[in-house]
């Protein structure tokens, strides 16, 4: 437990490091086309569907798993004889509900199936891009210094649906660490059940805000009961100046964050 009556929720990728178009451009497409062939015109379709479920439109910051679903429904709209069969995955995501490897691992021994393994042979792959394109990636201006402000009267926890693993390297290499309390990441569920476990080890009762970029981020913050700043994709610079100078005081005071 940690004695503090506010909390503050900060996402990782696009909103305290400029990671989320590397995630995707340079790591989750490229890792599905080598898992998953197609055509040129068919990768052409899955790559767009991909760029504007997870990067351009509200559902970006989805789950890796219901995301790749999304493109592929998508893909097989427009190609149908090249799209893999999702039905595995869709048992998967209908009888899951903490969509991670970790999870996805074991659902697979207990519902052995080709195409999921294809699914999970993807993630790891993905995770390995990643971290490979993400090496020494540092915070957006003005993030270290705004959680370390933060971290003097709320306690401060990651809320993110990355995986654990690398996000305390992100984290580490950032210098952000000292500044956090709590490493929530995919394994503890869903954005709202991890701000909820956060709020739950937090004094009662809590007054909770979470920092994010997308609008789940702001479903999150909502469903869990708390406050919700954007950290405005292609302003976070700006944003986090704002966090600091003004809302960041005006949470710690009680006052109405406005048009926050």
């Amino acid at each position: 437990m940690i004695p503090s009556r506010f909390l503050i929720g900060v996402d990782s990728d696009g909103t305290a490091f400029d990671s989320m178009n590397l995630k995707h451009l340079e790591a989750f497409i490229p890792a599905a086309l080598e898992i998953w062939p197609l055509s040129a015109p068919a990768a052409e379709c899955f790559i767009r569907a991909e760029k504007d479920i997870n990067l351009f439109s509200e559902t970006r910051g989805i789950n890796r798993f219901p995301g790749l679903l999304l493109a592929f429904d998508r893909l097989a709209g427009e190609y149908p004889a090249e799209a893999p069969d999702c039905e595995a995955l869709r048992g998967y995501l209908a009888g899951e509900s903490k969509y991670s490897p970790r999870t996805l691992s074991s659902w697979l021994e207990a519902h052995p199936s080709p195409e999921l393994a294809k699914v999970l042979a993807w993630s790891q792959r993905a995770d390995e891009l990643f971290a490979r394109a993400c090496e020494g990636i540092q915070p957006f201006p003005g993030v270290r210094e705004a959680l370390a402000e933060a971290s003097k009267s709320a306690a401060v926890a990651v809320v993110s649906s990355a995986a654990l693993e690398g996000l305390k390297k992100d984290w580490q290499a950032g210098g952000l660490l000292p500044s956090v309390d709590f490493l929530m990441s995919q394994e503890d569920g869903s954005k709202t059940a991890q701000l909820q476990l956060a709020m739950a080890r937090c004094d009662s009762p809590v007054h909770a805000l979470m920092l994010g970029d997308t609008d789940a981020d702001g479903q999150a913050a909502r469903e869990a009961g708390a406050d919700f700043f954007r950290i405005v994709p292609g302003r976070e610079a700006e944003s986090w100046r704002r966090f600091r100078e003004d809302i960041l005081p005006r949470f710690l005071s009680g006052a109405p964050l406005g048009e926050a």
